[in-house]
């Protein structure tokens, strides 16, 4: 291809690339671009000849393997060395970074662990971590033991499978070793959940309740049921929520469509309004006029929750908010510096001690302030706790003294402390809980649930992130 046929966009990107190796101290050795998803010959800044691709490079990915230690030959002294460290042997060869290699654990176990897990911090002895398929047998029969469960079963066939077992009751079921281990029990019957005896429930909550069931087989505890109150309503219950205490019938609890619907208008007349609209269910806004003559569109069910009819008269409607919290903010000395978007949208501005803030205009009606500097919380504490029982770990920051924080957690079984920073400056401790979410992205890690809660397999990755970061902030505060 010659020079005159190419693209300006191809010519720019040929430009970029030598750029960005002029940046990085790297030689171009290809004599013409051959494209930005080509690899070109290259010698880096130490003096190693390797293939880059412009657009990796122009990415953040560097462009030689052996400096940035993706190498095979690092990658496999860096595996050695974790292995070591973890007092383990390597018993086996090398192959590749995702390619099981033969290795013996401090306590003697011969295992296999992925060389890329045990860079990541999973360990490397499924025993010791007790993951392997005897110590979950084990642990599963440990369990049904303390429980008075007795194991029918021949052959184990891993945690994802159920085993034929007997509960202390004398019923056979079919036991789950992951539910089991979450302590769900093992009988279904015991616990309620047997078809037969959900059905038996069902009918003798009916009974007591004056009501008759009108479906002749059982659909389920999920699936609504013909049944006729006591009122000779006929109304259609799900069993599982008969169960939970939430009745049967939605004519005598007043929230069908028809009951609900004479309420809404009998509350609108009540503050002086007119229903405009059609009624369609309590979720859908409907047509009103105010006492005052404003037009608005309120949720039935926001009306029967005592919100009002009219967002204009309560000041809620998005110029009277807005207004209502200039005056307010004028009101404690503070200056809005960004946009009002709505309520709950956080707005820049600055407080009369001069701090730069992002309020939030429903917190501040509610009196909540404006300055987390001024009102003492600013994020200074960084903790990681782990759970008593289960294999999870949980980190996150809070303000002050961290004591009711992690009482919190403890409630929920985190009772041990693996980490805790108080006192940190400026923005270290959120910085460092973002260094720690890409860190945990950047290796495959996903949470378990909500945004800071990971196995317990993250726990070395997470310490070793933090105590880096954070020595590393005090340097520079220093």
């Amino acid at each position: 291809m010659t020079t005159r046929a190419r693209s300006a966009g191809s010519l720019a990107a040929e430009a970029a690339f030598r750029a960005r190796l002029g940046e990085l101290g790297a030689t171009l050795l290809e004599h013409s671009w051959l494209g930005a998803l080509v690899p070109h010959r290259v010698r880096c800044a130490e003096g190693h000849e390797r293939q880059a691709r412009p657009n990796d490079v122009q990415q953040g990915r560097g462009v030689c393997r052996v400096c940035a230690g993706r190498d095979p030959a690092a990658a496999e002294a860096a595996f050695h060395a974790r292995v070591t460290e973890l007092g383990g042997t390597v018993v086996g060869k090398y192959v590749g970074a995702h390619i099981p290699v033969q290795v013996r654990c401090a306590t003697g176990h011969d295992c296999s662990p992925r060389p890329c897990k045990v860079q990541q911090g999973r360990g490397i002895c499924r025993i010791c971590a007790n993951c392997d398929p005897a110590t979950a047998e084990a642990s599963f029969r440990a369990r049904l033991d303390g429980l008075g469960a007795t194991p029918l079963y021949t052959k184990w066939l891993g945690v994802k499978r159920p085993y034929h077992v007997r509960c202390a009751n004398g019923h056979d079921c079919q036991a789950w070793p992951d539910s089991i281990r979450r302590g769900r029990g093992p009988c279904r019957i015991c616990a309620r959940n047997d078809p037969a005896a959900a059905a038996a429930a069902f009918r003798e909550a009916l009974d007591r309740m004056g009501a008759t069931l009108l479906e002749r087989d059982w659909l389920g505890s999920m699936v609504p049921h013909r049944v006729r109150c006591i009122a000779g309503h006929n109304c259609r219950p799900m069993p599982a929520s008969v169960q939970q205490g939430h009745g049967i019938c939605r004519v005598c609890a007043g929230v069908d469509t028809a009951t609900a619907e004479a309420d809404f208008r009998a509350r609108v007349e009540k503050v002086g309004g007119i229903v405009l609209g059609s009624y369609v269910n309590n979720k859908t806004p409907i047509l009103v006029r105010c006492k005052a003559g404003h037009d608005s569109w309120p949720w039935p069910s926001s009306v029967q929750a005592g919100r009002g009819i009219c967002l204009t008269c309560s000041e809620r409607d998005p110029v009277s908010a807005a207004r209502a919290f200039h005056s307010r903010m004028a009101e404690m000395g503070a200056a809005v510096l960004g946009d009002y978007v709505n309520a709950h949208t956080p707005v820049l501005a600055r407080c009369a001690a001069g701090h730069d803030c992002t309020p939030t205009p429903h917190g501040v009606r509610k009196g909540r302030g404006i300055c987390q500097v001024c009102k003492g919380l600013l994020w200074d504490v960084f903790y990681v706790v782990t759970h008593d029982s289960e294999t999870r770990v949980k980190f996150g920051i809070t303000s002050g003294n961290p004591r009711d924080r992690l009482r919190h957690h403890r409630r929920y079984g985190y009772t041990s402390v693996a980490y805790l920073a108080t006192d940190l400056p400026g923005t270290i401790a959120p910085d460092t809980e973002n260094a720690i979410l890409s860190a945990l992205a950047l290796a495959g890690e996903r949470p378990i649930h909500g945004r800071e809660y990971f196995d317990i397999s993250c726990l070395p990755l997470i310490l070793d992130v933090a105590r880096g970061w954070l020595v590393y902030d005090e340097k520079e505060a220093a």
